[in-house]
């Protein structure tokens, strides 16, 4: 499955981003984490509102999907009899809510997050030396802008690990407070190009892609469309995201 950067001439299902999808930039010994797209309830908390979400779900054959046999019958005779997944998924969800409740500091690993765009961003270069070739665009205040991003939160993210020795609670507020807001600073607002109500300027289910992911939307959409100045537009949309979310990070002190 291809990643970030898909041609437009690829179908639906190689999305630029697809739930199995490997991070850009996975940590050692860490879980696959995909790209949230759309299809359930984390839509409005992500693509609207800017919440940190998460989507846990097992997979495998299921013809049976949102058909008059999509029952508990079929499911209790054929899906998990001993409800051993049931039991599985239930576990996995609990010890998440335990994890964020209980975390004096939240744990969000905006390194990563720069990372990941910087990935988003060299891929779309690519794209654009292909379908543009001596057109120019200049994608480099975006690289920019994600490149800061990852730095700030690299220096964040040593003081999640590190936290004031006397915790205080006011300091603690403080910084998770900035690492609540820095997602919301990635939302666009006024919203992607033909549908406003989706503001997220790093992922959003694609127009065509049904529920599957397409990252850097307003970038890679109007790379889809041939549409220079459109691409031109969106980047400069998306250097100014990736700059408030640092600006919010750098505002911790």
């Amino acid at each position: 499955m291809d990643q970030a950067g898909a041609s437009s001439t690829q179908s639906p299902a190689d999305a630029v981003g697809e739930a199995r999808r490997m991070p850009a930039a996975p940590v050692a010994g860490d879980v696959p984490v995909g790209d949230l797209g759309s299809g359930s309830d984390y839509t409005a908390f992500q693509q609207h509102l800017g919440v940190p979400s998460t989507d846990i779900s097992s997979t495998g054959p299921y013809g049976v999907y949102h058909s008059v046999f999509d029952n508990f019958a079929w499911f209790k005779k054929f899906g998990d009899p001993d409800f051993v997944y049931e039991q599985q998924m239930a576990r996995v969800f609990g010890l998440e809510a335990l994890r964020m409740a209980d975390a004096d500091v939240l744990p969000y690993d905006y390194e990563e997050y720069g990372k990941e765009a910087a990935f988003y961003l060299d891929a779309a270069r690519k794209r654009v030396e292909g379908k543009f070739g001596n057109r120019v665009l200049d994608l480099s205040s975006a690289t920019a802008a994600a490149k800061r991003f990852q730095e700030v939160g690299a220096k964040m993210l040593s003081k999640q690990k590190n936290p004031p020795r006397d915790a205080a609670r006011l300091n603690l507020t403080l910084m998770n407070q900035a690492l609540r807001s820095a997602e919301r600073a990635l939302l666009v607002p006024e919203g992607l190009p033909h549908r406003p109500w989706f503001r997220h300027a790093i992922y959003a289910p694609g127009e065509y892609t049904g529920y599957a992911a397409v990252v850097i939307p307003g970038v890679n959409e109007a790379l889809d469309k041939g549409d220079a100045e459109r691409v031109r537009q969106q980047l400069a949309v998306l250097t100014a995201a990736l700059e408030r979310a640092a600006k919010v990070l750098e505002g911790y002190r």
